[in-house]
């Protein structure tokens, strides 16, 4: 089996465990979300007696204070469940809303300030009140003034919790994995930052760049779904934040079609991004819920994916895209099993493995890619000396050489070996003679072919001189057909045991 999609599929197991179990610690009990509650409209400021004919029944679920204001009353007993927390009470309200809360009578808190029109002032999205335990007795009636006139869309549920737990920080409950999200964050802006350096410094910067962006997009999305736990924000940042979430969602989905249609389907991957874009756009406007919006920017992308995936492997039976197709469903699968808590941390953790298993894979392939290119490199090199031993051999080149005014020709393939002296060359020839250059060594090693090699800082030697390569007692030497010797310095031992190596072959 892939040991990438074990490794996968271990983590978000374990993730998922780690969420059942820290949802399961949590000190609150809710009013049931089906209880029937009676809505008046928001007349007076003080609470009315709910027999108005205006009046009406329906369930809590349904509460929907957006764009107007509304009285509610909510009767329930204290249950054994309730019997059973540790004073100080606390009565939790997350709802997009302002508002105000009675208890028995008595005026328990306030949150903004509820009103018939814009006049309100916004409360915050999450709050707890204090319930004095006294207040507390076996059937009880809760009454609430709430008012949105301050909202940029309208929610199917805009009031997101009601219940009574151990007074404490609402944030405690909203998100329990803060550490692990901030640490997530470091990871995704880190990985932003790294991939964005390499991009300008290696080849397949285009990939590296979607990584970059992939990498910035998933902190930025995990920043805006954290906002809620880290700050108590008014409700009107709650529909920018699920506007920010979906955006983001959508974004890194596409972006994540783009380098999987560039992978995958070359020069037509533009067909490919043009069509899921629109489709997933379209599935994004018209998806019931942010929820199902946010997960739609990224599912339907996804699935586009794996279809085009699926065709090309088909067409060419490539076990990478094979290997990518199974990651990719593997990630699909995750998402519908994990719906209900798919945007808390498991979304994140599996776009943390998402992207290193990219990064896994375009190391490995740029490692492949580098190997190809060294290995084309060396064959370059052969074919290079190749063509210059034929050159030489065929119509040898000539070597001016001016020394006391006078002008004396050589030919090169006829020189052994070169060593420095000052500002002069002397040129041992095969036929034992010698010979003086005029000028430094450097200047007189790029006007030779390239079967002459530099050995040593004052050397320069004809490969087709060259007999063997000997060591002893760290000092390297060339011994060549004339019978003479040649040092090698150490730093140049493994370039010249390599380029013999080559010219041999």
């Amino acid at each position: 089996m892939n040991s990438h999609f074990v490794f996968y599929f271990v983590a978000t197991l374990f993730f998922s465990c780690f969420v059942s179990v820290a949802y399961g610690s949590q000190q609150l009990v809710p009013f049931d979300r089906s209880a029937e509650v009676t809505v008046c409209p928001y007349i007076t400021s003080e609470p009315p007696d709910f027999l108005s004919p205006a009046c009406k029944v329906t369930q809590l679920s349904k509460l929907d204070p957006q764009n107007q204001a509304i009285w509610v009353k909510l009767e329930f007993e204290r249950t054994q469940r309730l019997t059973e927390l540790s004073p100080p009470y606390g009565l939790f309200l997350f709802a997009k809303a302002a508002s105000r809360v009675y208890l028995n009578g008595v005026l328990i808190g306030q949150n903004g300030q509820p009103a018939a029109d814009k006049s309100e002032q916004m409360g915050k999205m999450d709050q707890v009140m204090y319930v004095p335990e006294e207040i507390l007795v076996s059937q009880n009636k809760l009454v609430l003034a709430l008012s949105a006139h301050h909202s940029l869309i309208t929610l199917d549920y805009p009031v997101h919790y009601l219940g009574i737990g151990e007074y404490g920080d609402p944030k405690q409950y909203i998100q329990s994995f803060s550490r692990l999200g901030l640490i997530l964050i470091g990871a995704f802006l880190l990985g932003a930052l790294y991939f964005l350096t390499i991009s300008f410094r290696h080849q397949g910067r285009r990939n590296f760049k979607l990584f970059s962006a992939l990498c910035l997009l998933a902190a930025l999305q995990l920043g805006t779904e954290m906002s809620r736990g880290l700050f108590n924000y008014d409700y009107l940042w709650q529909d920018i934040r699920l506007l920010l979430v979906v955006g983001l969602s959508f974004l890194f989905g596409v972006i994540l079609l783009i380098y999987s249609s560039f992978k995958v389907a070359g020069s037509r991957a533009w067909h490919w991004i043009y069509i899921g874009g629109f489709l997933s756009l379209s599935a994004v406007l018209f998806a019931p819920g942010f929820d199902v919006k946010a997960t739609a920017g990224i599912f339907i992308p996804l699935l586009f994916s794996l279809v085009q995936i699926a065709l090309f492997w088909w067409q060419s039976r490539d076990t990478s895209l094979l290997n990518w197709f199974v990651v990719q469903c593997t990630v699909a699968i995750t998402i519908c099993l994990a719906a209900a808590s798919f945007h808390e941390i498991i979304y994140f953790v599996i776009i943390a493995l998402l992207l290193a298993f990219l990064f896994v894979r375009q190391a490995r392939e740029y490692n492949l890619q580098q190997a190809q290119y060294f290995r084309d490199q060396s064959h370059i090199a052969k074919l290079e000396l190749k063509l210059a031993q034929n050159q030489q051999s065929h119509s040898p080149t000539k070597l001016e050489l001016s020394v006391a005014g006078k002008t004396d020709y050589v030919t090169m393939t006829d020189i052994a070996y070169c060593k420095a002296a000052g500002d002069y060359v002397e040129l041992y020839m095969k036929n034992g003679t010698d010979k003086l250059y005029s000028g430094p060594l450097k200047q007189l090693e790029s006007s030779l072919p390239s079967m002459f090699v530099k050995t040593h800082r004052s050397y320069l030697v004809n490969l087709n001189e060259v007999l063997t390569l000997h060591s002893a007692n760290n000092q390297h030497a060339l011994l060549l057909t004339v019978g003479e010797t040649v040092p090698v310095s150490r730093r140049l031992v493994p370039s010249v045991r390599a380029t013999l190596k080559e010219s041999v072959n």
